[in-house]
């Protein structure tokens, strides 16, 4: 263990932040349009994000803008049809994925979707797209049932909230309705609205108890009747945010959420953490630093207790560290927390956060060898 000179307390401080901060844990929802299976989209939020979203009230998602969506109408590749709708009564819809580019007829359908969007500072509500046919969305079919005296035929349309290829649901109206939805342009906004359909969240039945992928929670809002014996993933709805059993292959859109924090399942000493967290760093994003984990007490206390559950050790550093007569983190956060020893046993420096403690952080010896918590950052 080197020796704590000041020169060196000095070093730890400024390689991190060099202010006095509260909180560094940010924690965000992505929602995403595409339709997947449970496991897939899963993989998804592994790779991206962090995980399938955990949900511990509505009000953490009742901002996340859930009622966007995809859904195939019934215009194929016709170029002179997809013309209309690209200019119909100057709206300024168009086909996003095609502009500049030769139409393939055979591999490009036409989509509608529904969120809101700005297009030269007008706010809009629904586009036109050009998506690949192969590829699973919802859609809209179209039946016909009366005559409105006018020599036009009044238009019933119906969302389908099951994801299909163009082909599929083109094949499903066809059996169930009338056919594929013809919406032209001038048209859509009155007609594409927001519906209600299921989104995959981080919850699933496991040996016959439902358990969070990312983290505990006591969200138990379940739709009537749920959970049911329909399957062992758990979506939740787009308007109500109410949830309901489901079959694990089913696709729709899903949720994910991302944190800065990462868990770092390697046994290190405090001193070997710390320069792991700051090691660390990101090809893509240049700015981005890490470093040895704060926290605060409270909820996200809680929170960080939730991500050490998923910890190969019972404790995980934090970047707590007794350093000069004080009680300090190294990246110069405000130290809230007040029932720390003054005089700590000799060499038990440094802190950690232990999967059973639900309000401090212990000290423990620095020499210990323990998992740990990193944080991300821009650096200023």
């Amino acid at each position: 263990m080197k020796n704590l000179s000041g020169s060196w307390i000095f070093l730890l401080l400024s390689t991190g932040f060099a202010f006095s901060l509260e909180s560094v844990l940010e924690r965000s929802y992505r929602y995403n349009i595409y339709p997947a299976s449970w496991a897939d989209a899963q993989d998804i939020c592994r790779r991206y994000h962090t995980d399938l979203a955990t949900v511990y009230s509505k009000a953490d998602v009742q901002y996340q803008n859930l009622g966007r969506y995809y859904a195939w109408i019934g215009l194929d590749g016709d170029r002179s049809k997809w013309s209309d709708l690209v200019l119909s009564n100057g709206k300024g819809y168009f086909l996003d994925s095609l502009e500049n580019q030769t139409f393939a007829h055979s591999a490009e359908c036409i989509a509608a979707s529904y969120h809101v969007w700005y297009y030269n500072s007008e706010l809009l509500i629904n586009r036109i797209y050009g998506l690949n046919c192969g590829s699973d969305f919802f859609f809209i079919c179209q039946d016909n049932p009366q005559h409105n005296g006018q020599g036009h035929h009044g238009k019933e349309y119906i969302f389908i909230p099951e994801a299909k290829s163009w082909s599929e649901a083109q094949q499903y109206c066809n059996e169930n309705h009338e056919e594929l939805a013809n919406i032209d342009g001038s048209d859509l906004d009155n007609n594409v609205h927001n519906e209600d359909f299921p989104i995959w969240i981080g919850l699933r039945r496991d040996s016959g108890s439902w358990n969070w992928t990312e983290s505990p929670s006591e969200y138990k809002s379940w739709e009537i009747n749920e959970p049911s014996s329909n399957g062992d993933c758990v979506s939740m709805s787009s308007e109500t945010f109410n949830m309901a059993a489901q079959n694990c292959d089913k696709q729709f859109p899903f949720l994910c959420v991302s944190d800065n924090v990462v868990l770092v399942k390697e046994n290190r000493s405090w001193e070997e953490a710390l320069e792991h967290c700051r090691g660390l760093g990101s090809s893509s994003h240049s700015d981005l630093r890490y470093d040895l984990l704060s926290l605060q007490p409270g909820e996200e206390h809680a929170y960080m207790v939730r991500k050490v559950l998923e910890a190969d050790t019972e404790e995980v550093w934090t970047g707590l560290r007794f350093l000069a007569g004080d009680w300090l983190w190294v990246n110069g956060a405000d130290m809230l927390y007040t029932d720390l020893p003054s005089c700590p046993t000799p060499g038990q420096h440094c802190g950690s956060l232990s999967k059973d403690e639900t309000v401090g952080v212990k000290t423990r010896d620095c020499l210990e060898r323990k998992n740990f918590l990193c944080y991300g950052y821009k650096h200023p």
